[in-house]
């Protein structure tokens, strides 16, 4: 079931069952909803009842937990450097991780090449953002009215470069120096209802730009897909900040 969580007249957030949160942006003319979560819950049902405005769909990135409800839409947009997360699924696998053992990812081919920089709502201005990091496709939606971010996975506190087609520390930190001369005032994240601030950014910079030869400890996720790597606590501050990787080899000396 589909959990909406209204911030204003214009943005929602919808979480499903599997704790995935998308976001809708709602424009004069269209409306925007960034990440098809799990595929886990009736998530069109939920937008429509929200709003009957023509839809633009757009994934953050190809991990199953962004892009699963794509069989519900006729177009969802994915950047192309995502594109072999996508091609690498088994079904049964996903059935498993989803808990539907009818779920059939045929919606897989309703998502399209990311090919274009940004749109219009009608009276709002939307921004696609490069983000890579947590994967190399990541991208955000950034609305300079309302100086606020979709940054999906790429900018949580706690930074994961562990998951499949996921980038180095140096990618991470150039994402994170790009948002900040953005102009953005908060963003929101995917698996999160914070609405983040952007001062975090310092303190998850100083993170990546910190952690070598520091201590990691041997780290399961313990949701599907149960990816493993190395966990290092940077900082306990207001809100957690500090990074998974999957070798020790990009943070050692």
């Amino acid at each position: 079931m589909i959990e909406k969580i209204k911030i204003s007249d214009r943005l929602y957030m919808l979480k499903d069952s599997m704790d995935c949160y998308s976001n809708l942006i709602i424009g004069s003319e269209k409306a925007l909803l960034f990440d098809t979560g799990s595929g886990a819950d009736d998530l069109k049902t939920a937008v429509r009842q929200i709003t009957g405005l023509p839809l633009l769909v757009i994934a953050s990135h190809g991990h199953f937990d962004h892009i699963g409800g794509s069989y519900q839409f006729d177009e969802v947009y994915l950047s192309c450097k995502d594109r072999n997360i996508v091609e690498s699924y088994e079904v049964e696998k996903l059935r498993e991780w989803i808990g539907k053992e009818d779920y059939d990812p045929k919606g897989f081919q309703r998502i399209k090449d990311l090919d274009f920089d940004g749109f219009s709502l009608g009276d709002i201005e939307g921004q696609i953002i490069e983000l890579p990091g947590h994967s190399r496709g990541s991208v955000g939606v950034y609305f300079p009215e309302m100086k606020l971010l979709l940054s999906g996975d790429s900018l949580t506190p706690v930074m994961c470069l562990f998951f499949k087609n996921h980038g180095t520390v140096l990618d991470e930190l150039e994402t994170l120096e790009k948002v900040k001369k953005l102009g953005v005032a908060h963003f929101l994240t995917a698996h999160s209802d914070k609405i983040m601030n952007v001062s975090i950014l310092d303190r998850m910079t100083e993170c990546l730009k910190n952690c070598k030869g520091k201590k990691f400890l041997k780290y399961r996720y313990s949701k599907p897909p149960f990816s493993e790597g190395y966990f290092h606590l940077y900082s306990m501050k207001d809100e957690p900040v500090g990074v998974i990787v999957e070798s020790l080899e990009e943070v050692s000396e």
